[in-house]
């Protein structure tokens, strides 16, 4: 009885890889740890957006601004813990303690050993703090931008991004795990608290979009101006709405993407002002002439883009893999998908755009958007520009999601 047993039980962790109780330990750790790395790049992410209106309304007289401080004290911190954790994981893989072996890491030169999801979040953040000293420097040279396309804007960006996916795969990793044992976390709605740690990021995601509409300026040719702020809304609504049903085989999940973005983009145009009023007043600084923090009702409206594109991408996906094999990386449909989810992109700014300055000045709209005279030809225009982009964006998400959905490193 005592052998059968013990062989029914080696069979359940063979066949589905249920961690055992000596590696509960490194669970654990990845998952306290990867909670925090959430709220830390959550930080950043505010600390972006508020010194993005620091640099519009105030301009950039030092490098320790109250924004700056929000944001490098969230990714200097995010670094640090994935310092600690890689150490810790070499020091433990050397030991060869349960759950941390050649399965469950990544070699990184030849010295240290961890987990995936960790290495990518590392390099992501030393990019980022990298480009701090540099882009003040820039500073010191040309003065104050209120513009992203500066090289070391650019090299932060992709720097928190990076960290961002590297978090990514740390939560679906242990999402995977979770989902293969035998007794598996309680579910919300149907996801696990992992699963919905990870959707909040992607909301994160969608947010870093919404900006498009100041920071995308369209390409003049002649008297035709051709938008291009449909592109960033495109590719990012593609990738986050379709990777997130790969990585959660549900549908309905883009849906509950698309409402999560709604509360965080309320809350940072509803903290960036007030932050700039306040900080601004504490330290005696004027606001740079005919600049003003306001209440973007335009970027607060935004997230409707993607409300109209998660319910298209689930009305699509839940027909065509209701009775269908799921873990196929790319389908038929997933090119179709991405292009008509990116196609709100297009239409729906310019109709916000329009609506708000209609009712101006009760609600004013935000300086430099460059959707305020669209024409009906120009957004015609960049309507298979939208579709291509997201296209691409969907078949690079389901590679990606696939891939989320099952990794357990």
């Amino acid at each position: 009885m005592a052998q059968s047993v013990a062989r029914t039980s080696e069979k359940v962790t063979i066949g589905t890889q249920v961690p055992k109780p000596a590696d509960l330990t490194e669970r654990r750790i990845r998952r306290i740890s990867a909670w925090i790395l959430l709220y830390l790049l959550l930080q950043t992410e505010l600390g972006l957006a508020w010194d993005r209106e620091w640099h519009t309304i105030v301009g950039r007289d030092q490098f320790f601004t109250p924004p700056h401080d929000l944001m490098y004290t969230g990714i200097g911190g995010a670094g640090l813990v994935v310092l600690i954790l890689v150490l810790m994981s070499t020091v433990r893989y050397r030991r060869k303690d349960p759950g941390v072996d050649d399965s469950s890491t990544v070699d990184v030169f030849g010295i240290f050993h961890a987990p995936l999801g960790n290495v990518i979040t590392g390099f992501g953040a030393l990019i980022a703090f990298i480009a701090a000293p540099l882009d003040n420097y820039w500073h010191e040279l040309y003065g104050i931008d209120i513009t992203l396309w500066t090289p070391f804007h650019i090299m932060g960006t992709i720097g928190g991004i990076l960290a961002g996916i590297g978090l990514l795969y740390t939560l679906a990793s242990e999402a995977a795990i979770d989902r293969q044992s035998e007794h598996p976390g309680r579910r919300f709605l149907g996801f696990s608290s992992l699963e919905w740690g990870m959707m909040i990021l992607i909301a994160a995601f969608l947010e870093l979009s919404l900006p498009a509409l100041t920071a995308f300026p369209p390409i003049v040719i002649g008297s035709f101006q051709l938008p291009t702020y449909p592109l960033p809304l495109a590719i990012d609504g593609a990738m986050c709405l379709v990777g997130t049903f790969f990585f959660t085989r549900q549908p309905r999940a883009a849906i509950f993407i698309s409402l999560l973005v709604i509360p965080h983009a309320l809350f940072t145009e509803t903290f960036v002002p007030w932050a700039i009023r306040v900080s601004a007043a504490q330290q005696g600084i004027a606001f740079r002439a005919g600049r003003v923090p306001i209440f973007s009702v335009t970027t607060a409206l935004l997230p409707l883009v993607f409300i109209v594109s998660a319910l298209f991408a689930y009305y699509v996906l839940r027909h065509h893999f209701q009775n269908s094999d799921t873990s196929r990386t790319v389908t038929p449909r997933v090119w179709l998908v991405g292009a008509f989810v990116a196609l709100p992109g297009a239409v729906i700014p310019p109709l916000i755009v329009l609506f708000i300055a209609n009712v101006t000045p009760i609600f004013p709209l935000p300086l430099d958007v460059y959707v305020l005279q669209p024409t009906w030809l120009e957004v015609l225009v960049s309507l298979p520009l939208a579709a291509v982009a997201g296209a691409l964006g969907a078949i690079l998400a389901a590679g990606l999601g696939d891939i989320w959905h099952w990794s357990t490193r």
